[in-house]
């Protein structure tokens, strides 16, 4: 399964020849003969050794084996496609993460480096840099200001919770500005989605830890239109009940599917809204003729396998029924 990169040529990158090179290696992504074999494995040793024995990465550990195989995975589709800025959509809140771990850290004397997400577009130095020495124009537009609007809530009043959700709705709100950026339907579609769904769940888990109404305003994002961020501060305010009966009449990205497997369990309603996102790169990325969809497609599969990999790796350190595990698992794109 081991990714390889293409021998150098004169041949610039592009989305034709990308097209052709993605088709050729989605046939060593995940199978759900895969998925069972890691079920049946007795320890994370074992899933260790199955995942380097398959090439899938290098590494003493599991968690070792996955960052080697985003780090190939990345490097693979730099080699083939002509512009990486198309994947920052995925990639944003792994800043985000590292903005909040360098404020949270500093302010608190606490080490925060083990903590740092990636890949990222901001290195975490310049993070760093920027929030030591009060110069946040280091960081990109979309995250300047409101970077050092969570730092100064964060040193003056210690909720984190509400400096946490200046950062997210920014980030969201990039995410969504380069996806339109590209103009590439399906992106646009998926981050769309995904936005919409994030929002849903800030708003059910506010609702549930009765949250003030101001914290609503700082941590939903208004750029949905689908998304009615008023009426759903409204619903969330008056009760749990309420919230529900109004989200489950939207019927926006399967909206009112996801709120029936809510009322089974917040679980079921997680798999779900992250089942949507695969079956949406499945039915435009693996069906296209042509463009940049395969190689977008090919990154989401590997990013689900990741989540797969975590949750075969947790069900066996907690010695878990193979049954139960596999009732967690998502979708898998291959």
């Amino acid at each position: 399964m081991r990714i390889y990169l293409r021998k150098k040529t004169d041949m610039p990158n592009s989305y034709e020849y990308s097209f052709g090179s993605v088709r050729a290696r989605e046939k060593y992504l995940f199978s759900h003969g895969d998925i069972e074999a890691m079920l049946s494995l007795g320890s994370v040793k074992a899933l260790r050794d199955f995942l380097r024995d398959k090439g899938y990465g290098e590494g003493d550990t599991v968690d070792e084996i996955i960052r080697s195989s985003r780090e190939q995975t990345r490097a693979y589709l730099s080699s083939i496609v002509p512009d990486m800025t198309v994947f920052d959509v995925f990639v944003y809140p792994n800043d985000a993460h590292n903005i909040k771990s360098v404020i949270k850290g500093l302010l608190s004397n606490s080490d925060y480096r083990g903590l740092f997400m990636s890949p990222c577009t901001v290195d975490p130095k310049v993070i760093e840099t920027a929030v030591k020495e009060n110069n946040y124009s280091l960081l990109p537009e979309g995250f300047s200001a409101v970077s050092e609007k969570a730092y100064t809530t964060l040193a003056h009043t210690t909720d984190a919770r509400k400096a946490d959700a200046f950062i997210d709705t920014a980030c969201m709100k990039m995410q969504l500005e380069k996806a339109k950026e590209t103009k590439i339907g399906f992106l646009i579609e998926y981050v769309k989605t995904e936005i919409f769904y994030r929002n849903v769940k800030v708003a059910l888990r506010a609702c549930m830890t009765s949250s003030p109404k101001e914290y609503y305003e700082d941590a939903l994002f208004d750029g949905i239109e689908e998304f009615d961020k008023q009426k759903v501060i409204s619903a969330s305010l008056d009760s749990l009940d309420s919230l529900r009966e109004y989200l489950s009449k939207i019927r926006a990205f399967g909206c009112d599917r996801a709120m029936e497997k809510f009322d089974v369990s917040p679980a079921e309603f997680e798999k779900y809204t992250e089942n949507l996102l695969i079956k949406l790169a499945r039915d435009n990325c693996k069906k296209c003729g042509s463009g940049p969809e395969a190689a977008l497609g090919f990154y989401i599969a590997r990013l689900s396998e990741e989540k797969a990999i975590h949750i075969i790796a947790v069900g066996i350190g907690e010695g878990a029924d193979n049954n139960l595990t596999r009732e967690r698992l998502r979708e898998i794109y291959g």
